[in-house]
């Protein structure tokens, strides 16, 4: 009798483990479903829930690259209507999305993209309408390096202003080197209809060999000045050849 009393308590111990063991099992697969159920749906609010930032016209109109804004300075424009033209004429061109004129019109501030056009189209178009009102608007850029004169800046920077490939498509023009201040003239820029992106003179081309760090380039400080940056000189509108 004792050892058919042992044999019972064995097996009802047995038979209490394998119950503990199953309810432990099926709490844990119900805290596994429960909380895969939680993360799928904190991915779906996640989804749906939250907004995307929304892309900005400018974004739109000019890729990925930021507009821009340079300054051409021009004979003075009196007239409104001359002004509203030559607006109109440089807003049909691709990625501009501005163009603002000085008080008195003497100079235009546009808004482009300069890995879609180049300085040197919008300073085209600029002529170009000028041409189309019997007018020479004769566009140009003022630039400004303070460090020309210090040191042996502006023997390096005089190499790089009578650079060939650079002169076939600006003219550099002194107007204070003291201060480091030049006008640059752009020639005549005849487009290749069959070639896509920027042609002809661009920003970066005095830029980074000015500005750049060596090796690349001299490491100076460089500026393309805008309408509202002073500067001494009034030789900016000199006559100049369009070869």
């Amino acid at each position: 009798m004792k050892q058919l009393s042992k044999l019972h308590e064995v097996m009802w111990s047995r038979k209490l483990r394998c119950s503990l063991m199953q309810s432990t099992n099926q709490r844990l697969r119900r805290g596994w479903h429960f909380c895969a159920g939680s993360c799928c749906a904190l991915a779906a609010f996640l989804v749906i829930a939250l907004p995307k930032t929304p892309a900005t016209a400018q974004d739109a109109k000019s890729g990925k690259h930021p507009p821009v804004a340079v300054t051409f300075f021009i004979q003075q424009i009196d007239s409104a209507d001359e002004r509203e033209a030559l607006r109109a004429a440089l807003q049909k061109i691709k990625s501009v999305t501005a163009a603002t004129f000085g008080s008195h019109g003497e100079y235009v501030t546009v808004q482009f993209d300069s890995h879609v056009v180049s300085y040197h189209q919008i300073a085209q178009a600029i002529a170009d309408a000028g041409t189309a009102a019997r007018k020479k608007y004769d566009p140009q850029l003022k630039i400004e390096i303070p460090e020309y004169a210090t040191a042996d800046h502006a023997a390096k920077i005089d190499v790089l202003f009578s650079g060939k490939r650079l002169n076939q498509r600006v003219r550099i023009e002194p107007l204070d080197k003291a201060k480091g201040e030049f006008a640059v003239h752009f020639l005549s820029l005849e487009l290749d209809p069959n070639t896509t992106g920027p042609q002809g003179f661009n920003g970066g081309h005095l830029h980074h060999p000015i500005h750049d760090p060596p090796p690349r380039g001299l490491g100076l400080e460089m500026n393309y000045l805008s309408g509202q940056d002073s500067m001494t000189t009034n030789t900016a509108h000199s006559e100049h050849s369009s070869n």
